[in-house]
């Protein structure tokens, strides 16, 4: 095992072992486990919900607290003086470079939030809940050695963490796990909109970088990621070599981690581009640079940190009065027996919905589009082609409104895991008036058996009283930038609001 040492009477460099060389450890050893951007996001706006403060720090020198599992010795070179030279020494702690530091030290931290009464939650687990004797709730969320802390005294729960580990970094967050936590000016302010989430530095970091690995000074600007007149899937370009596919891959890689730190407006065109990845053709690459020349025109866009009530609640139509007792009498929500106490302003859930029908025009496959709000806030999003071939519009929403329930219900769950006061109802919003009307009339019959799970599944959340689907125009179906490339106009109209 390769060390960096330097020695004068006692220890001065930080050793880091050469784990490439150490032998195969189980594959459940290696790995620490990390808190989504989705649960990081959801923190942040229940935060505002609950009237807390967040605060971030990063935990130095962090995998030497754990205890190395390995079996891993060294031989003492001449640095370590003449009493030692030749000895095998074992390795104790859990050093960088090992294959299973960074678990090791994800059990070094769980034993310090443990003792500071913090439990892991249902909703993330490694967001970490801690109930406070006035009823109202803590938490810490955690990504390796870089935590983030949502609490009304935050510095307290920094301060017990600096008794056992050095804290670096501590204060108001403004740029975590490669995204930015943006203060917005005073006008967004006077509206009750302080705080915003954004890609803004990763993307002018990467756009150099990737711009030089493609051989170009900058990628050339586009109003859209996606031309609304291409199909990739008949794309006959020639492929593209070994070197530039592997470019590709790279492109890919940034792309999606931009999607995951918040800019779901690329999420259909990453996502209908990364089937080529293992055979791209030229076509595909300048598509795929294309998605970078418009992060490039709009490397600012971000998601506003909104606790309002969602807009489009009250521009959608919603059949009331129904009574489902005669098909669903037993229907109802699956509250958990273990859910803590609900606290603070009322969380809200606002799904959009959408399918474009058939857009693979060789396996007629349909892509699902899902936006899901809480509040008024983008929380979590889907742009995904379809498992199956349907032969219908009405076939291919009905199937990506089925996810859309399993979303939302997903989400319901882990708001109530997490203490929040969650609304009776939760909306789902769509643009196709006859899978609405067969969903939630009682006297609307299925003529599609294959689809029987998705049909039931859907209007049994709606017999239960959780969840109401309503209608709403295309023009303003935030869905619909997760199913198709749009026009510039369209485009930019849907993705304004956010």
């Amino acid at each position: 095992t390769g060390f960096d040492v330097k020695f004068d009477g006692r220890l001065k460099a930080r050793l880091v072992a050469g784990g490439h060389r150490t032998p195969e450890v189980p594959r459940e050893e290696v790995f620490s486990n990390v808190v989504s951007m989705e649960a990081v996001r959801l923190g942040f706006i229940m935060s505002k919900l609950n009237s807390l403060v967040v605060c971030t720090g990063d935990v130095g020198n962090a995998f030497l607290y754990g205890k190395t599992r390995e079996k891993v010795f060294i031989v003492a070179g001449p640095e370590f003086g003449p009493e030692l030279e030749g000895t095998r020494m074992i390795v104790d702690k859990a050093l960088y470079g090992l294959k299973t530091s960074a678990a090791r030290f994800h059990e070094h931290l769980s034993s310090k939030l443990r003792r500071m009464s913090f439990v892991p939650s249902k909703a993330d687990p490694d967001l970490w809940i801690r109930k406070l004797e006035d009823g109202t709730f803590e938490y810490i969320a955690r990504f390796v050695d870089d935590v983030i802390a949502f609490s009304a005294n935050p510095m307290d729960i920094m301060d017990e963490l600096k008794k056992t580990y050095i804290m670096k970094g501590v204060g108001k967050p403004l740029y975590y796990l490669g995204g930015d936590v943006v203060d917005l000016p005073n006008d967004w302010k006077k509206e009750g909109i302080e705080t915003a989430f954004s890609a803004h530095t990763y993307i002018q970091n990467c756009l150099p970088k990737l711009a030089k690995m493609c051989g170009k000074e900058a990628f050339t600007s586009h109003k859209t990621p996606f031309s609304d007149v291409y199909h990739p899937e008949l794309d006959t370009s020639p492929f593209c070599n070994k070197d530039k596919t592997s470019k590709f891959k790279s492109l890919v890689g940034s792309a999606n981690w931009t999607i995951t730190l918040g800019r779901y407006d690329i999420a259909y065109a990453v996502s209908t581009l990364s089937r080529y990845t293992m055979a791209p053709r030229d076509g595909h690459f300048a598509a795929m640079e294309r998605v970078f020349g418009y992060l490039r025109n709009f490397p600012k866009g971000h998601i506003l940190l909104d606790t309002g009530p969602a807009p489009i609640r009250e521009q959608a139509n919603f059949n009331t009065k129904v009574d489902w007792t005669e098909l669903y009498p037993d229907a109802s929500e699956d509250i958990p027996d273990n859910m803590p106490e609900e606290s603070g302003d009322l969380a809200t859930i606002t799904c959009y919905v959408d399918a474009d029908h058939a857009r693979d025009k060789v396996t007629c496959r349909s892509v699902t589009g899902i936006i899901l709000l809480m509040n008024n806030t983008p929380l979590a999003w889907i742009s995904k082609r379809q498992k199956t071939v349907e032969t219908s519009t009405y076939g291919s929403e009905l199937v990506a409104a089925g996810i859309a329930i399993d979303l939302i219900i997903e989400m319901r769950y882990k708001m109530r895991m997490l203490g929040l006061r969650l609304e009776e109802q939760s909306v789902l919003v769509g643009d196709n008036m006859s899978v609405v009307l067969n969903t939630t009339l009682p006297s609307s019959a299925l003529k599609k058996k294959h689809q029987a799970c998705n049909y039931h599944r859907i209007r049994e959340a709606i017999a239960a009283g959780f969840v109401r689907f309503g209608h709403i125009s295309s023009e303003i179906n935030l869905a619909d930038l997760c199913t198709k490339p749009l026009g510039s106009a369209s485009f930019h109209s849907l993705l304004g609001p956010y």
